[in-house]
């Protein structure tokens, strides 16, 4: 066995170590937090400017809610999704077939592309067909997607957030994503070295 397939094998196994920890782990934390403050002055603006209050008591009423002072946040959201954990809601929420696709695309299709690959090499006249169908896979297989749809979302929310007074929102990346990430990037570097060990050789013409 060569050094190249040693490695191949080895990053194999790495990646799907890390495939684990990426689908159940937590990849995005978002918190949103209101501000104390603006919402004590937005509702005495809406007690001052309902309509309810007698002209003669406006005064007394203005010297009350002057009187009234809030500083700090308080959390109103705090969510921690992992991939699995998004398909679950997507599931309850009625979203059947994008929570299925999540499933398939980031689960089934590397777990099938695994076994395809450890079963080529324990058979070894089954080696090209089922090395050439793992390959065929690796064209459905969506984790690449998945990242970039991450990170889309993560500098979308990332830049929006801050822009109103009364929310703040924070979001992170989590572990669950820097998992799914050193997967996608082992699994795309073992098939690269794994597939050169079936790739069919030249025939050279002899004279």
């Amino acid at each position: 066995m060569n050094l190249r397939l040693i490695l191949g094998f080895i990053f194999l196994i790495s990646a799907y170590g890390l495939l684990i920890p990426g689908v159940t782990e937590p990849v995005l934390h978002m918190t949103t937090m209101l501000d104390k403050g603006e919402l004590t002055v937005l509702g005495k603006e809406a007690i001052l400017t309902s309509g309810t209050i007698p002209n003669f008591l406006m005064p007394v009423t203005m010297e009350v809610l002057n009187q009234i002072h809030a500083t700090g946040t308080v959390i109103i959201q705090d969510t921690s999704k992992s991939i699995l954990g998004t398909a679950e809601t997507l599931w309850l929420d009625g979203n059947q077939l994008v929570a299925f696709l999540i499933v398939f695309f980031s689960v089934f299709v590397p777990a099938l592309k695994l076994g395809l690959l450890a079963i080529s090499y324990a058979f070894k006249r089954f080696a090209k067909p089922l090395a050439l169908s793992s390959g065929l896979l690796s064209k459905w297989s969506m984790a690449d997607v998945f990242v970039m749809a991450l990170i889309i979302a993560f500098l979308a929310i990332k830049a929006s957030s801050g822009n109103s007074a009364l929310l703040q929102t924070n979001i992170e990346l989590e572990a669950g994503f820097y998992y799914f990430l050193g997967y996608c990037l082992l699994s795309v570097l073992s098939s690269q070295l794994l597939a050169r060990d079936f790739a069919v050789e030249p025939k050279t013409q002899s004279d």
